[in-house]
């Protein structure tokens, strides 16, 4: 099962898909060199279509469209200052 993991870590550009986490690629195919690389910092936008490409699912560890959707935007001087 190949898997594309993405743990959000910020909002990025205010959007769903524009989320920015840390990925991970996942291939369990029995093969060592892409089992576990790190993808980096990337948009959950990019993350989908990396696992598109590769033909494997997206586990997203955050909150879903619905509940992001639901959830007011803070504005970029309510994050600096942390309220």
């Amino acid at each position: 099962m190949r898997v594309v993991y993405f743990k959000s870590e910020d909002e990025g550009d205010g959007t769903y898909d524009g989320q920015i986490g840390r990925a991970y690629l996942h291939l369990d195919d029995g093969s060592t060199a892409d089992e576990g690389r790190d993808l980096g910092f990337i948009t959950l936008g990019q993350a989908a279509k990396i696992a598109i490409e590769r033909d494997a699912e997206l586990d997203v560890d955050g909150p879903t469209a619905a509940q992001w959707d639901e959830s007011p935007r803070r504005s970029f001087f309510a994050r600096l200052v942390g309220r």
